[in-house]
Parts: structure tokens; sequence; C-alpha cells
């Protein structure tokens, strides 16, 4: 063990320097999302702490003109630990829970940014995640949500853009994650029940004066598992959301989202309708190396070396195609799941919103047009 800069804060809770977790599970982790986006253009990137493996990885990309780009590294974290970077990217906390700065260079891949986003209302603390099975913890997961404006400069294959003020948002979360560091396979002979869920929408949105944020699932039959958010209106008020009623709609004959209708319900029972549309083509997450899609097979958290890094480029404009890199049998592609989409309120305000859109794999597009309330 060493100490690092961090050390010399009072904020240590167990016998050990901060950059030590009280768990030695190799699948903890601490770490960022972060996008921004227009109409058109959808950046991307992420950074995650894997303490126990020695291990920091990120990635970073954009979605423009039907295509996908992005850049996945992973270094030793030790002894670097204060230091949030690796590879071509980095992050820099400006001001806690209000600005961060995202800075990439990585002229191989084609892009560019210096970018800082600025909170436009407070973060979501969301409910902690658990899940267990055959006994061992799979997921044990807290996770703040913030919706973000974006200020700075991108540079797509050296034709410079400013970023004034496009829409953004950003989360931060830690815990036991069994999808990242070492794959663990896990068996028995006793029956346990299946994953209920069957969609997932995860939505931070702006849209004139009102700044909001909802996560939901949903099971097979489309009744309600879980439903929480906020939103934050004019002369400060801030009403928590109790229901999400939805209306989605699909690219003809896939599951790729197109656009739809949400109806927030909130805690005194008041509703508040939304329109939104798809408004640039999906980020696929497999290019950032989530479910096993680092070209080596594994998972992001592993250790591949003191400096590593690996990119793609693949199309993302065929609704009917799962699109996904090179090294991804087509099978093995699990398509977008992350939409920047333009949104629309009743009394005629706009602005964009972040749609993550899940449905696993029992669950078809037609039975998604229910809702949590």
């Amino acid at each position: 063990m060493r100490l690092n800069d961090h050390d010399d804060f009072p904020f240590h809770q167990t016998a050990a320097p901060l950059d030590v977790p009280a768990t030695s599970d190799p699948h903890f982790n601490d770490g960022y999302y972060f996008a921004f986006y227009r109409p058109g253009l959808h950046v991307f990137c992420g950074l995650r702490l894997h303490p126990n493996s020695n291990v920091m990885d990120g990635y970073a990309g954009v979605v423009a003109a039907g295509e996908q780009r992005d850049v996945r590294c992973s270094r030793a974290l030790r002894p670097r630990t204060n230091e949030l970077a690796v590879g071509p990217l980095r992050l820099d906390i400006v001001e806690p829970m209000t600005a961060l700065r995202i800075r990439l260079d990585d002229p191989e891949l084609g892009l560019a940014f210096d970018v800082t986003l600025r909170a436009s209302a407070p973060a979501f603390f969301e409910t902690r995640h658990r899940q267990s099975r055959h006994g061992r913890l799979l997921n044990d997961v807290l996770r703040y949500t913030q919706v973000a404006r974006a200020e700075g400069e991108i540079a797509v294959d050296g034709e410079r853009e400013a970023v004034e003020g496009w829409h953004g948002c950003r989360d931060h979360s830690w815990g036991i994650r069994s999808t990242m560091g070492p794959h663990a396979p896990l068996g028995g002979i006793e029956e346990e029940s299946p994953d209920p869920r069957a969609l997932r929408l995860w939505v931070p949105f702006e849209c004139g004066d009102a700044v909001g944020f909802f996560h939901c699932h949903e099971a097979h039959d489309g009744s309600v598992l879980d439903c929480e958010g906020r939103l934050h209106l004019p002369g400060g008020r801030s009403l928590r959301i109790d229901a999400v009623r939805h209306a989605l709609r699909y690219e003809a004959g896939t599951t790729r989202l197109e656009g739809g209708e949400l109806t927030l319900v909130d805690e005194a029972g008041s509703e508040h309708p939304y329109r939104f549309e798809v408004a640039c083509a999906p980020a696929h997450p497999q290019g950032f190396g989530y479910t096993r899609g680092w070209s080596d097979g594994g998972q992001p958290g592993v250790y591949r070396g003191a400096e590593v890094s690996e990119r793609d480029r693949f199309d993302v404009s065929d609704p009917a195609l799962r699109g996904g890199a090179a090294h991804l049998p087509p099978e093995r592609r699990l398509g977008g799941t992350e939409f920047a989409c333009t949104i629309a309120g009743r009394d005629g305000a706009v602005g964009m919103a972040h749609v993550e859109h899940m449905l696993y794999p029992a669950r078809r597009p037609g039975r998604a047009g229910g809702g949590t309330a």
C-alpha cells in the first residue's frame, strides 16, 4: 500500500489508504459516464477505476453521419491514482457536483474535444441496486445522475465546431458490478428466478425551463418493477416523479427506438406530458468495451498492460442491423441503447433528452407501450 494526495483529506472509511476499497472483490469499481449532443451528433466518454485489479480504463467516441467511431483504453492504475486520465482521455473536476472538464485528442480516431459540463440541476441520487444469485452478490451499485450543458469545442476529422450550450448528462456510479472485472461464471443445481426485467428507460432531459430525470424497469407483462425521478421547474419547485406512462415507437420491423410520448406523474398526481424524437443514430455500448466488447472478448476492468488502446469504426445507419465492431460476431452484437433525442412539452417548450432504452431478450417492442403508473 502507498499514500496518495487524497489521503490528506479526513474522509477515510477503513484502516487503509483511500484508493484501497473496503472489499477485495475484483468487481468493485468507481467511475463516470458523460455525453453531450446536438441533433445529428452524439459524443460519449467514460472513465472507471478498478482498484482491486490495478486498472483504470476508459473510452470515448462519437456517432455522426451514420457511423460510430470509438477508442477504448486501459492502463495500470497505480502509481498514478491521482490522475484521472487514460490514453487520450482526461477528466478534471473543476467544481465538484457542478463543473467537470473532459478532454480528448485522438488523431488516429479523427476526434478531439475540450468541453466543460456544467450542471443544470442538482444530481439525482438513485436507489441502491443489489442483486444476488446462487448466494453470490452479483451487483451492489450506487449511482447519481445529473443533467448538464456543455461548452467548449469539438473537431471531427479536423472540422472544428463550437460547443455552445449543447445538452448533455453524466452519471457517477460505484460498487460491485459483475460485468466489470474478470468474468466469473456462476451456476447451480437449484432453480433460480429469471431476471424479471424486460424494459429499462433511463432519461435525463432538459426542456425549456424544466430539468428532469427518471428511470424505470418493467417486467415482461408490462408491470412496474421500479420507478423514480425528479422534475425541477421554474420558481424553485422540485417535484418527485412517482410514475411514468409511455408510448414508444420503433423503426419499422425493428427494436430500434424512433420516438414516443412520456407522461411523468408527480407526487401530487399532476401529469407532465412530453414528446421525443430520436435525433441521431444510437450509440452502441459494446464500442465502449461493455458487455464483452473488448477485442479479446474480455470485460472492462481486466489488466491488459501498462498502456493499451484499440479503436473501432462501424456503420450504425441501418436500423434493421445490429451494428458493431468487426471483432464481434453478429449474434453477439447488442445494438444501440443510448439515444440523443429532441423533446417537446405541451407548452411549446423544447430541448433534448438522453434516452437509454434497453429491451431485454424476451420483450418485444409491441409490449413496450404500457407504463409505470
